[in-house]
Parts: structure tokens; sequence; C-alpha cells
């Protein structure tokens, strides 16, 4: 019985017609991958003798020899050989589409026999990823590896699936936990089209959608697409327009967010509330905006407008666009913003996740330089890593870095204070910077010597040729490169989390944004996680998007 079952869920590789067995071929010699393919297509005809035949005829040194061995360690019920030769196989570059299909259906059905669920979703997601650059397609093996996705998720409790939704960072594996987590909604009445329509709004390209989505919620899945969810109401946009200083920043925010808005087809009221940049003069502002009945509020911006705003309630939905650290979060208030925080905490993820342990800071003693410098200081050491600051004008900073046996070097610099720092600096150390190294322009000559700095930034800045971005383009082409774009897209994500934050019951959200990935929780806190990238000697290149 499970020799058959795992016959049907390798189907999918057995589509070559008119293999001859090895021993009927003697004189025929082919590759390891053709007979790899043979002994499959002998399994396909249930003949399990023919098969090992076949993949005698492998090389053993071949990592088909490997795979093949450890697919027939699962048909024989031997998960442990399964496991033993088949999860080295998984950085294997050399497979073919079809056998890494097989390899991870493969660790699929060892996860599922052990009931490790997070495992096994792991390896179906990747099957379904993989079915889908496979050509030519086959429909009925994708939705039957998404079917079978959907049994491991669909059984377990509201509890268990959150716990895994947090052991999680993928986008896709995230999709199918919050799809469950609507089903539970479903004798719920309201609450329950509410979760389906939150869960269509945070994954709008999800291969659950017109599938599993489908089934489970033929009412919401019928929905013309620009029936998506709009405001409900008006805008106050508070922002210090009145400030000479901020007013590009306003001005880009704006834009962002109009954009948006008009990309959705959204006809909502959006009035601008101009301000200065303290306190004193956005309150005022603030409290007309809700005399004049708006149902939401984008704004303030600065620190002590937002510090003064934090203290007010209402029952309008505020999104100010200023992140502020370890504050209690009043109801109907939310704080989302181009935080230098979140960045600092990427780039140490990132490193730590490279094994690195200390780090050498280079300080500037520019005021933002300083700034920065002791933020990602307390973070790196909270995380038990190992540091050592040395000045930007110390004429030996290159042997001081090399010699403190440092395995990374982090910058807080604009581009083109960095372009003179990064001479000073040894090129044989990993470096990171944040997004303020990165002027905005794909390809830029002066760049050239700041080869191999890694750093974080804004997806709509770092992968401009998205698909998803080019309804953006036209609203923004007339700003600046660089830090103007970094607002525009703030503003534009803005729209999608106050269409997000009224729409949401008490459970989480994902947007995949033009300022990064962002992720509202249930408790109203938003976090952001941007696009990782590196410049090389044809210009920055996109290393892993959010």
């Amino acid at each position: 019985m499970l020799f058959l079952l795992i016959l049907s869920a390798f189907s999918f590789v057995l589509g070559i017609n008119n293999l001859a067995y090895a021993e009927q071929n003697p004189k025929i010699t082919k590759s390891s991958e053709e007979y790899f393919a043979d002994s499959y297509n002998c399994l396909k005809k249930n003949d399990k003798a023919c098969a090992q035949i076949a993949a005698a005829n492998i090389q053993k040194l071949s990592p088909y020899s490997k795979l093949i061995s450890g697919i027939f360690a699962s048909l024989e019920g031997d998960f442990e050989t399964t496991f033993l030769e088949l999860l080295p196989l998984q950085t294997n570059k050399s497979f073919n589409l079809q056998a890494s299909i097989s390899l991870h259906t493969s660790l699929a059905l060892a996860y599922e026999n052990q009931s490790d669920s997070l495992r096994a979703l792991e390896q179906r997601v990747i099957t379904d990823e993989l079915f889908q650059r496979l050509t030519p397609s086959s429909q009925e093996d994708m939705n039957a590896n998404e079917h079978q996705i959907w049994e491991i998720v669909s059984v377990l409790s509201k509890k268990n699936l959150t716990e895994m939704r947090g052991n999680s960072t993928d986008n896709a594996i995230q999709g199918w936990i919050d799809l469950a987590l609507a089903a539970k909604y479903q004798s719920n009445g309201e609450s329950n089209q509410q979760a389906i329509d939150r869960w269509h709004l945070a994954y709008p390209d999800h291969s659950a959608k017109n599938s599993i989505a489908a089934q489970l919620f033929p009412a919401s899945s019928t929905k013309k697409t620009p029936q998506k969810a709009k405001l409900r109401g008006s805008v106050a946009l508070l922002l210090p327009f009145s400030n000479a200083s901020l007013y590009p920043i306003s001005d880009a925010i704006e834009r962002g967010f109009t954009a948006a808005k008009k990309i959705a087809n959204d006809n909502a009221a959006v009035k601008i509330y101009a301000t200065e940049a303290d306190a004193a003069s956005t309150m005022p502002r603030y409290q007309q905006a809700l005399n004049e009945g708006a149902n939401y509020v984008l704004g303030p911006l600065t620190n002590d407008a937002v510090e003064a705003v934090s203290h007010e309630t209402s029952p309008t939905i505020t999104l100010m666009l200023h992140k502020t650290e370890n504050k209690a979060r009043p109801a109907n208030q939310f704080f989302y913003g181009l935080s230098a925080i979140d960045e600092i905490q990427q780039i140490i993820k990132l490193a730590q996740n490279s094994g690195m342990t200390k780090a050498a800071i280079v300080n500037t003693k520019e005021a933002n330089n300083q700034k920065h410098l002791e933020a990602f200081k307390l973070i790196w050491l909270a995380e038990g890593g190992l540091l050592t600051v040395m000045n930007a004008d110390d004429q030996d900073i290159k042997k001081q870095i090399n010699d403190c046996a440092c395995d990374m070097i982090f910058m807080a610099e604009t581009a083109e204070s960095a372009r003179s720092t990064r001479a000073l600096l040894p090129t044989n150390i990993p470096t990171f910077a944040l997004s303020e190294i990165f002027n905005g322009l794909s390809f830029n000559a002066d760049d050239a010597i700041l080869k191999g700095i890694r750093f974080v930034d804004a997806p709509w800045l770092i992968d401009r040729d998205n698909p998803k971005f080019t309804l953006y383009k036209e609203a923004a082409k007339d700003l600046p490169a660089g830090e103007m774009q970094r607002w525009f897209a703030l503003g534009a994500d803005a729209y999608e989390i106050l269409i997000t934050l009224d729409m949401m019951p008490a459970s989480s959200a994902t947007i995949n944004g033009l300022s990064g990935k962002i992720e509202l929780s249930a408790a109203g806190e938003i976090k952001r996680t941007l696009s990782n990238a590196s410049f090389t000697g044809d210009g920055v290149r996109l290393e892993a998007t959010p």
C-alpha cells in the first residue's frame, strides 16, 4: 500500500515516453540523469525490479545515485536513510526540475511520516514553486501537491498554526498558514468574511488563490479584482508642508499615497493639513482634522510632533510616520517609518546568520553616524557579539582592523562620505552599510570604490524592474533618485497599511510593499523587512527580496 501511495506522489516525474530498459540496450551509454529517468519510468509501470536495474547503472559518485537511493528508502518506509541520503542534496544545483521535485517530495513524505508539520510544509512549498517553473507544466500534479499542503495545515489547531507561523519567515508558507487560520472562521459569519478578505489582500499572488482558496471560499474568489477593499472615508494628511526643509519629503509621501489610491480606484477624499515640524503647530491641525470628521489621519512625521499626538485619544485610525521605540501604543494609533533601527537589526541578523561574531565599526564623528553606530553597538552587544570601534581619521585604520581579527565591518555613512572612508579600509573583510549609502542610481561610476559593500534598502529602489511596481513609476518619475524615492514608497505603503488596519480583526497580516515586506501583528505593531543588495563592478545587485 505504501509503495502505491508513493508512486502516485511521484507520477509527475514519469512523463518521459519510450525509454528502454537498461538491460534491453546494453550497448547504449546513457548519463546518470537518463538512467534516473529510466528508473522512474519503471516505477511508473509498477515494476520495482526494473527500476532497480536501471538505478544500478547510475554512476556511484553521481548525486543521482544518492537521490534514487533515498527515494527507494522512502518506498520501503526507511525514512532514516531517506533523510541521510537526501538532506545533503538540497543544495545541489545540478538536478533538473523533475529530479528536484522528486527530491523535495520524498523529503516531504518523510517529514509527514514523522509528524513534523512545519518541515513537511516547507518541502511541499518548495515543490509547489518548482512545479510552477516546470515546462510543460502538469496542473494535475500541481493540484495534488497543493492538496497535500492543505492536508498538512488544515488539520492543525489555531494554536499550532500560530506557533508554526512564528517559526517561519517564508511568505508562501505564511500564506498557507494564514489561509488555514482564515478557514477556522468559517462558521463565524462576518468574521469569516473579514478573514477571507484580509487573506486575499495580504496574498494577492499566492499560488493557493485560484486553487484551494477558490474551493474553500467560492463566493469570495469570484469577486472581481477591482472590488479590492477601499478606504471607508476621508483621509487627513498631517505633514510638515509648511517647513521648507521637510516640504520635499511631505510632497514625496503625498505622491506615493495618491498613486496607491489611484491604482486601487479609490475615490476617498484626501485633505492636506500642513504643519511645521514642531508639536505646537501640529496639535491644532490634528484637532482640526478630527473636528472636520477625518476617518483616518496619516502623520505626523517628526519625532516631536509624534510624541505630542501619541498622548491623544481618538477613535480615528492614526498612522504616524515615525517609529517610536518601546512606547505603549494607544488604541487606534500605529507607527510606521523609515527606521534605521529596522535596517540595523536586519544587517545584524544577516551577519550573525553568516557566522560573524566580531564587528569593527567606523566612527566618522558626524551626528547621524554617531547615532546609528550607537544603535548598532547596543543591539550587537545585546546579541552576544564582540565589538571594536575605529576612527575614520586614524592613519593606520586598515592595520587596526586587520589586527583586531574582526570578521565584519559596519559603516553608517552616505555614499559621498563612504567613498572616502572605503579607500582606508581592507577590502577582504565583509562590509555592511545602511540604505543611506545608496544614492538610488543602479549604476554610478563614482560608486566603483564601494564594490563589495552589502546593504539593505527598500525593494522600490533595488528591484525597479519588478512588474508589480510598474503602475507607480509615472507618479514617481519627477522625484530625485534615492531618499525622495524612499519617502514615495513609504507613502504608497501607508495607503495599504491603512486599508489593512481598517480590516484587521485580532490577527496578523502581511503586505509586500514598495518600502519592504510589512508585517502587522495582532497587537498592532508594524515591522519592516528590506531587500538585501550589494555594490558590484556592474552596479548595484539585488541579493534577496524580503
